[in-house]
């Protein structure tokens, strides 16, 4: 593919906070394990390498002979506070390690610190580094602002933190090259971990004698007999069989997947039949879903209130033993800390079971769920600091950290080596970092070795990385004694155990995606980080017609037929426009 430069259009593209679920391109929309932005760095990066000389490798862990001060900035929490980060103890760790001394210009929650940030662009007066959104850095990097940091990546960077941060994909490094430049360091959130799954209570499921979910009419059948049979045993019809909040289409409690099954993809770009990009929202595949969730809600299946509930108010039904399924994504089960608080005021917690599964199919084929790529924001370097590859060895000590050995240190580096008792204090207590990317957590590998271990036990790699040492062996605990466990001090704990019960499905979760990636059977959203200026000045009436529309269907005040009137809606309101931009973007980033 061809090397591009900014155009006119992808100047617009980036001229807007990001309004709608990113993501990278997969293969027909199907998640490939590959680069997700056509022609960017992935494949644009190694075109430019060619004419080249490699990068000069260099000390990775290296200690600066002298000390280097380095200004920063970045957004924080509204519940944190510039000394937090100015006292934090990795600022030391970096000091005492590196000798990088991060000095903290600006910290501010992220509205006020875009704020200053769009400031700082007119002024082109920027500290050494800071985090700034997608749109922010390419704004930058037409401004001639921004230090090019491919030679810092491919020199600097090890092995180590490289696979994690492209072990999903190179799509948010894509995003952030520019004619075979990388110009920022991405926080990257795996799209894997965005997969959707179908969590059941299982103690009802298995009381009432019904079939594993596994086709559409055993998930029916299991998702009736919620609703009708008296699962609680009150004596009271107040059970609903599948959860649902006001936002529909949400990350926890939501019809997205039950669309999915049907072969829709509401809220997601996606190939339409004539190779075009279409939104999966106005399709044909999407009628029969809202006739079908119209139908459960008429049959009392989902809670009238779900209207005006958001993904913790609706998860008060688990709670309250009122709720027999819902879909969402890994860490649905800790919303309203819902599982949590089932498990804790039980007065038998240890015959409580929850359960997930895969997305039911609806034909025999399984069905392909749709993942999105959340990576916001990305580490920058003003072009004029003269030692950019300081942020490469922040990013390994991040990803070190967290990836282990900590015990030993990385090879070649004992002078890293750091206590459990010192790394605990500094990974639980401490959040206050500069540069603190989800691939530091390592989670799906984590989970494949701790389910490995729990059957095998072998536990030399766990035993390798504090991270995945902490919580292995609490699940162990959790497996032998239940509500009876013991914390890390020896004490017991109900609070343990009900986050071990809520955990693991987590982990359920995250190996139903690998399974559904190592099967290219996941579906990429395929409008990447792209914004249009019909986006900018529609997309939120889209949004409100959209849900607002859907939810008439859904509580019968409509008829299914209005989804025909919504579509036509959608597009004279800006969404043919939209499209149109949405294909033209994607044609001219991909040199077609």
């Amino acid at each position: 593919m061809r090397k591009r430069k900014m155009t006119p259009l992808l100047a617009l593209a980036m001229s807007a906070i990001l309004v709608l679920s990113q993501a990278g391109c997969g293969s027909g929309g199907k998640d490939t394990g590959e680069s997700t932005a056509p022609a960017a760095a992935g494949t644009q990066a190694e075109t430019a390498q060619e004419a080249k000389e490699p990068a000069e490798k260099g000390d990775p862990f290296g200690k600066y002979e002298e000390p280097v001060k380095m200004t920063a900035m970045t957004s924080i929490a509204t519940t944190a506070s510039a000394t937090d980060y100015e006292n934090s103890l990795w600022s030391a760790k970096m000091r005492e390690l590196f000798n990088i001394d991060i000095e903290y210009v600006f910290l501010a929650a992220k509205e006020q610190y875009d704020e200053r940030v769009n400031l700082m662009l007119a002024s082109g007066d920027l500290p050494d580094v800071m985090n700034v959104s997608l749109t922010q850095m390419h704004q930058m990097i037409e401004a001639g602002l921004l230090q090019p940091l491919t030679d810092v990546y491919d020199g600097y960077v090890t092995d180590q933190a490289k696979e994690a941060m492209t072990k999903d994909g190179t799509f948010p490094f894509d995003a952030a090259t520019v004619d075979g430049e990388l110009y920022g360091i991405p926080w990257v959130q795996p799209r894997i971990e965005t997969c959707h799954a179908l969590f059941v209570n299982e103690k009802w499921r298995k009381d009432n004698g019904l079939p594993e979910p596994d086709t559409w009419e055993n998930f029916e059948k299991m998702i009736y007999a919620f609703a009708d049979g008296d699962p609680n045993g009150n004596g009271i019809k107040d059970e609903f069989g599948i959860g649902l909040t006001k936002k529909i289409w949400d990350t926890g409690f939501e019809a997205t997947s039950i669309a999915n099954a049907f072969g829709a993809y509401p809220n997601a770009w996606i190939q339409g039949a004539d190779g075009n990009i279409v939104y999966g929202s106005v399709q044909p595949e999407m009628k029969p879903v809202l006739e079908k969730l119209a139908q459960y809600y008429k049959d009392g299946l989902i809670d009238p209130e779900f209207i005006v509930k958001d993904y913790d108010t609706e998860a008060e039904l688990v709670t309250k033993e009122q709720l027999g399924a819902m879909f969402g994504i890994q860490w649905t089960g800790l919303m309203g800390s819902c599982l949590q608080s089932l498990y804790e005021n039980s007065a038998d917690p240890d015959s409580l079971e929850w359960k997930v599964y895969p997305i039911p199919s609806v034909d025999g084929k399984e069905t392909s769920p749709v993942v999105y790529d959340y990576s916001s924001q990305w580490l920058v370097v003003n072009k004029d600091f003269a030692n950019p590859e300081a942020v490469a060895k922040i990013c390994n000590y991040m990803h070190f950290m967290g990836l282990g050995p900590q015990e030993t240190g990385p090879e070649g580096y004992p002078e890293l080596a750091i206590s459990y008792e010192e790394w605990e204090n500094m990974w639980n207590n401490d959040s206050y970092r500069l540069y603190s990317p989800e691939t530091e957590h390592g989670n799906i590998d984590r989970w494949e070795h701790w389910f490995q271990a729990m059957e095998d036990g072998d536990t030399a790699w766990i035993d390798s990385n504090y991270l995945a040492k902490d919580q292995f062996y609490a699940m162990q605990r959790f497996a032998e004694d239940g509500s009876k466990m013991t914390d890390n001090f020896g004490e017991p704990s109900i609070s343990a155990a009900s986050w071990q019960f809520t955990y693991r499905l987590c982990g359920q979760t995250f190996m139903y995606a690998l399974d559904q990636k190592e099967k290219n059977n996941l579906t990429s959203d395929l409008r990447g980080s792209f914004v249009s200026e019909s986006m900018i000045e529609n997309q939120a009436v889209l949004e409100d017609l959209e849900i607002q529309t859907f939810t008439n269907i859904i509580t019968g005040q409509s008829p299914v037929d209005e989804f025909d009137s919504f579509v036509e809606q959608w597009n004279a309101l800006g969404g043919e426009m939209i499209t149109q931009e949405v294909n033209e973007w994607h044609e001219s980033m991909s040199g077609q």
